[in-house]
């Protein structure tokens, strides 16, 4: 889909008025100010900022879920892998995506030093790692 004639068809997840709401209450406006400005009441204009406040979180937790979809995202580190290597494929693929890690190699391979099956300092089970846009990173064993 053309994502500028998505822009054109496919309604944002705030109306208008809440858009106007925001807008006047992140100039520092008190809801008695915007409700003044906008001929309404004050209770209105509350429902209208916490709706729209709503929309907000639920499009990022959509969006949050979709990132969370793409397996680009997604290694399969086989069994018999070194603990010691998995620090550095997390790494090498978060470089390959554009995507900073926010944790440095010892703190990766302790976290997966904890949470992998493991015998000795080999993997018994693949291990699934899920690189997250925020630079964090899921372990699925």
């Amino acid at each position: 889909m053309n994502v500028d004639k998505a822009v054109k068809t496919v309604r944002p997840f705030l109306t208008k008025r809440q858009m106007e709401v925001l807008k006047l209450r992140m100039k520092g406006l008190t809801q008695d100010q915007v409700a003044e400005i906008l001929k309404t009441t004050r209770e209105n204009v509350a429902n209208l900022e916490n709706r729209a406040y709503i929309n907000i979180m639920r499009a990022r937790i959509t969006l949050k879920l979709l990132d969370e979809l793409n397996p680009q995202n997604e290694i399969v580190i086989p069994a018999g892998t070194p603990i010691t290597d998995v620090p550095r494929i997390i790494l090498d693929r978060a470089d390959m995506l554009g995507i900073k890690i926010v944790f440095g190699a010892e703190t990766i391979y302790q976290y997966v030093k904890k949470k992998a099956k493991k015998r000795r300092d080999h993997l018994t089970a693949p291990l699934r790692v899920r690189i997250l846009p925020s630079g964090k990173i899921k372990l699925t064993i």
